[in-house]
């Protein structure tokens, strides 16, 4: 189903502020649980010029799933590679976005009240300070999997009021999915163990040792 199409003088710019954020590295089994939680929900990309499609679910896992799979193999995923899926939107209201038509090229999608964004998501790790920084980029950045995120104010894109955004059922679901399919993260630097808020997927725990990126930079995760 396309979206409708429409201009920014009958939309406005919606914004928002106050994210709730769950950073999950997780097998794509354990995404596909997630998405069999929701049942009805759309795809679709936050990034470039489109056709106004939303992605399918099993385009989706099949992508993330190959980022997976190149980790397992003591890989770094290509940032290129991300970037087909490197931002999406997560909806069961497909009011909440819109499409804004490039003129002989596509569309770019708009969205217009909250919804869940996904994102490919990296962290670093300060040894001046011994903090780990979520969606943090740099030089030693370290491909985390995906990040969650929902606005917990937005402002109305018409109205230009700033509104408390309602947690519906498809939050609810996400955050009780993180819960119950993943666990925080016990990382290792040298002696110190660093209690980290982002997450690990159950079925993670098993390889993680062998995460390129944790293993050049002499991180490891507890009892791995």
């Amino acid at each position: 189903m396309k979206l409708r199409v429409s201009t920014r003088e009958i939309e406005g710019v919606y914004q928002g502020s106050r994210w709730l954020k769950f950073q999950v590295l997780c097998a794509p089994e354990e995404l596909r649980v997630l998405f069999r939680r929701i049942g009805f929900f759309s795809l679709f990309p936050l990034t470039g010029i489109v056709d106004g499609n939303p992605l399918s679910e099993e385009f989706f896992l099949s992508e993330y799933g190959s980022w997976i799979e190149e980790l397992k193999s003591g890989v770094v995923p290509k940032e290129r590679s991300l970037k087909k899926v490197l931002a999406a939107s997560l909806t069961d209201d497909n009011e909440a976005l819109w499409l804004q038509e490039i003129p002989d090229k596509g569309y770019l999608i708009k969205i217009a009240r909250p919804v869940v964004q996904i994102q490919a998501h990296w962290f670093t790790y300060s040894s001046e300070d011994g903090v780990i920084r979520p969606m943090s980029m740099g030089f030693n950045s370290i491909f985390w999997g995906l990040q969650f995120s929902f606005p917990g104010i937005y402002q109305d894109a018409k109205t230009m009021e700033f509104k408390e955004a309602e947690r519906g059922a498809l939050f609810e679901t996400l955050r009780l999915w993180v819960r119950d399919c993943t666990r925080a993260t016990p990382f290792i630097v040298g002696e110190k163990r660093i209690n980290a808020p982002i997450r690990l997927g159950k079925d993670c725990f098993s390889w993680i040792k062998r995460h390129p990126q944790l293993v050049s930079q002499g991180i490891s995760v507890h009892g791995c």
